[in-house]
């Protein structure tokens, strides 16, 4: 009998207490643990889709520098039979008595029908280049959504931060991966057009940096945070990303935009 009245004392209201506390923490752990793990499995078949469609992306961007090479080369064409169609009508004036007149008209019409070609062929190429950029900026999008969600904007589910609100470890790294993301946007978007970001991005993931050119060196500026004293150069950063998307909405003329907002302009870059 004295056996269980020892028990009894050993397991007082307050440790049995306690010890429910901590089996509430443990089941919350791991249904945490659980939810982590279902979140796990998620990005590692995104990361398998990203695989797949930045290949595919690649592909595209060597094609479209292909065709912009192709479009530049029927460019210098069409200037330079412009500038022999100008020439023999200057030369039609000072050498009239010495050619035949006829053989002239017949020169500038071949001009003319090369010249009319030419621009055909130079639009053209232009309509295809738009498509292969229209085709890349969709497989960005569908590969990286942006979405508008009770929580505000997201890409891929994760939010990006302002970076004077940043707290903790899980908000620093959310907008690390966030911003790594963004960079991966605009990089390709950036040479899908051909256009040199004014400050280039290198993803790399949640550690992806901006380069500042401007800067004597050129410094890299981190979009991330490891700790609270990265807060001025990740909010700086920031802003040379956002410069960047404004670059590029510039280059189909939209101007009005609010340059805070990096996600709503990156959705609009997209469907630009």
């Amino acid at each position: 009998m004295a056996a269980p009245e020892a028990s009894a004392k050993a397991y007082s209201p307050a440790t049995l207490a306690r010890i429910c506390a901590k089996e509430k923490e443990l089941e919350t752990g791991r249904k945490e643990l659980q939810v982590l793990r279902a979140n796990v499995e998620q990005s590692v078949e995104r990361a398998r889709q990203v695989l797949r469609l930045r290949h595919e992306l690649e592909q595209q961007r060597q094609r479209i520098e292909e065709r912009r090479q192709l479009v530049e080369q029927q460019a210098r064409r069409v200037e330079e039979a412009s500038g022999m169609s100008e020439g023999s009508d200057n030369q039609t004036a000072a050498d009239h008595k010495q050619e035949d007149g006829q053989d002239i008209v017949q020169r500038i019409k071949r001009l003319a029908v090369t010249l009319r070609q030419d621009r055909i062929i130079l639009e053209d190429l232009r309509a295809m280049l738009a498509r292969q950029r229209a085709h890349v900026a969709s497989v960005l999008a569908f590969v990286y959504p942006v979405e508008l969600g009770d929580d505000g904007w997201t890409i891929c589910g994760l939010r990006l931060v302002h970076a004077d609100d940043i707290h903790g470890w899980l908000a620093s790294e959310e907008t690390a991966a966030a911003l790594g993301m963004v960079a991966v946007v605009v990089d390709y978007v950036a040479q899908s057009m051909g256009v040199p970001a004014r400050y280039p991005v290198i993803p790399r993931g949640s550690r992806s940096v901006v380069v500042n050119p401007g800067s004597t060196p050129a410094q890299t500026a981190p979009l991330f945070m490891l700790r609270a004293g990265d807060r001025p150069r990740l909010r700086g950063a920031i802003r040379l990303v956002a410069t960047d998307i404004e670059q590029l909405l510039g280059m189909f003329g939209i101007d009005d935009i609010d340059r805070h907002q990096i996600l709503p302009n990156l959705t609009q870059l997209l469907l630009a």
